[in-house]
């Protein structure tokens, strides 16, 4: 054999074993719908006083108008209302066999500012769930690993895992219709327009779960932002003879600035320091497993001086909270927050005033500047990365 034939027989079979590398690698998908024909078996349903059943007062149906379609010539457009004591949804009541897949991928746009709600449910009754915060008239991308849905009552699932192979149903829900009861002005006509539905064995950019701060410290990710999904809420509270409370009144974003060490993206807040009102942004930890957690950690820049409070919440209502001071020169800071930093609020009562790991709420970053008579300012923007708690061994 000549070196020319060789090298030929080389090249040959180097390309094969790299066009099979690549077969092998190529991610399978379950396309559950793009909406491009018929509507399939989604359907609008409700739970209300009466149980649960079909919701015939909601519109489901494809529509092929371009300015609410994302891909292709179709999507699915959801018609409801938000109204108190009556939660309403779209689902889709299939039998699904995911085995294999680690991802799910769609796109969503609401006429509404709100966060909407995905539950992947058992046959046998466990709801795994994962919500995404969206802005009003935008279509938002939604990349989520399967493992990262929560299971919403650990009693209807006794192996607290989500079993690929015996998923029931799949439903969209919108939170204004949990937060109306508290907040009348939600109240109205929505739409919720749905695109490319669709399943992968590959992963998405993973961004929350257990992990490690070193080899030997474990830790839970609460957020690395390095996900489409964003799913903090952004709130503020208005000081006056009536205080007011406004959910998704400003919108978040996913920003580039990130701190040294971190990832490629963090959460973006920009709003004013006017008058007596806090701005704050906060997320639910409800169902995570936070039982060993001892400290938060997290990074903040702020592009004005300011006071902030860093709040956690227990599911009684009691609120624990740490001041921290931030200056613009200093840029990105990262903070280690032991739970023994944490004291409760003076308007917040605790049967035992100790901050119980295991009854983790909610965590919130709240600006008070102005508040305090801080100075007031058009605009400021709160950065936030990296938020974990540390566990103990």
């Amino acid at each position: 054999m000549n070196t020319r034939t060789a090298l030929a027989i080389l090249i040959t079979g180097s390309l094969c074993l790299g066009t099979t590398a690549m077969a092998q690698d190529k991610p399978k998908k379950i396309l559950l719908d793009d909406f491009e024909s018929d509507l399939s078996d989604w359907a609008s349903f409700k739970a209300d006083s009466n149980g649960f059943g079909q919701d015939d007062d909601s519109k489901v149906a494809i529509t092929h108008e371009a300015a609410e379609v994302k891909a292709g010539k179709g999507s699915l457009s959801y018609s409801y209302e938000v109204t108190p004591e009556t939660i309403r949804m779209l689902g889709l009541p299939r039998p699904l066999d995911l085995t294999g897949m680690k991802s799910l991928h769609l796109w969503v746009k609401c006429s509404h500012a709100t966060a909407v709600v995905i539950a992947l449910t058992e046959s046998g009754g466990g709801s795994y769930q994962t919500s995404v915060t969206c802005d009003a008239g935008k279509w938002q991308e939604v990349a989520v690993n399967l493992d990262e849905f929560v299971l919403d009552d650990p009693s209807k699932d006794p192996n607290g895992k989500l079993d690929l192979d015996q998923i029931g149903s799949i439903q969209v829900v919108d939170a204004g219709g949990f937060l109306v009861k508290f907040l009348p002005e939600l109240k109205g006509t929505r739409k919720i327009w749905l695109d490319d539905f669709e399943f992968s064995s590959q992963e998405a950019p993973r961004s929350q779960g257990l992990t490690q701060v070193t080899k030997v410290v474990p830790a839970f990710l609460v957020d690395n932002f390095e996900s489409s999904v964003i799913r903090w809420i952004p709130v503020s509270l208005a000081f006056g003879e009536t205080p007011k409370f406004a959910f998704f009144d400003l919108p978040l974003a996913l920003d580039r600035d990130v701190p040294p060490l971190g990832g490629k993206q963090s959460l973006k807040f920009t709003y004013p320091r006017l008058g007596k009102k806090i701005h704050a942004v906060m997320r639910n930890v409800e169902k995570m497993d936070l039982s060993k957690a001892a400290e938060l950690d997290l990074c903040l820049k702020t592009s004005m001086d300011g006071t902030f409070i860093v709040s956690l919440e227990e599911k009684n209502g009691a609120r624990y909270q740490k001041t921290l001071e931030l200056r613009a020169a200093d840029g990105w800071k990262a903070f280690g927050l032991p739970f023994r930093d944490f004291k409760l609020a003076e308007d917040s009562k605790d049967d035992n005033d100790r901050l119980d790991a295991d009854k983790l709420k909610q965590i919130s970053v709240a600006d008070i500047t102005a508040l305090i008579g801080g100075g007031e300012a058009q605009e400021n923007r709160l950065w936030i990365d990296e938020v974990r708690f540390v566990l103990s061994p």
